[in-house]
């Protein structure tokens, strides 16, 4: 694969889908050929994820399932042949939002990575963004009106602290207290040395 893949990770409302889609857009600007995607995606599987995070939240099992089976789907149809085309693909949100957030519900982390290994595609960079939670739920409260089912305080509390333990060369951990435009350079100082191998 010639492209490159760019993780956006953290709990909703810490600022990563903005971040996320103004660096495509840069990357644009910049001359290369960029894709802004997410994850639940919008597929069946994606939406049935979606219903129950505002109705009546699935089983773990069925959960991970869903999201195993969405981004498989995902990875097949537009991941791999963007990267292919070597694109550079922006992703928010990834399975390692399925580690910290099945993880927080008691699904043993191990056992979710393996079940991951035989089709994920290792990112080139993640970006994990770190900001308190109680501003972040004032956001989508701002944002949408209300909160969903994954989204109560002591849950986040316990996907942040896993979101936290992410470390390593790729793993950039981001101070989203930050400006937008402070976040946004900070980002292109580790995403420009990568693309432009």
């Amino acid at each position: 694969m010639n492209g490159k893949l760019i993780v956006f990770e953290g709990i909703d409302g810490s600022g990563k889908s903005t971040q996320a889609k103004l660096l495509s857009e840069k990357l644009k600007t910049l001359g290369f050929n960029s894709e802004y995607t997410f994850e639940p995606t919008n597929r069946e599987y994606g939406k049935k994820l979606r219903d129950s995070f505002s109705s009546n939240r699935l089983t773990i099992d069925e959960e991970l399932d869903l999201f195993i089976l969405d981004r498989k789907m995902h990875i097949e149809c537009d991941m791999t042949p963007w990267l292919n085309e070597g694109k550079v693909v922006v992703l928010d949100r990834y399975y390692y939002s399925s580690i910290a957030y099945q993880g927080a519900r008691g699904y043993d982390i191990e056992k979710i990575k393996s079940l991951h290994a035989d089709f994920i595609i290792e990112p080139d960079l993640v970006f994990i963004f770190n900001f308190e939670i109680d501003k972040c739920l004032k956001r989508i409260e701002a944002s949408r009106g209300a909160t969903n089912l994954l989204e109560n305080k002591s849950y986040l509390e316990k996907v942040d602290l896993i979101f936290k333990k992410f470390q390593g060369n790729k793993f950039i951990h981001i101070d989203a207290s930050l400006s937008i435009d402070e976040i946004h350079n900070n980002i292109l100082s580790f995403v420009k040395p990568l693309i432009s191998n």
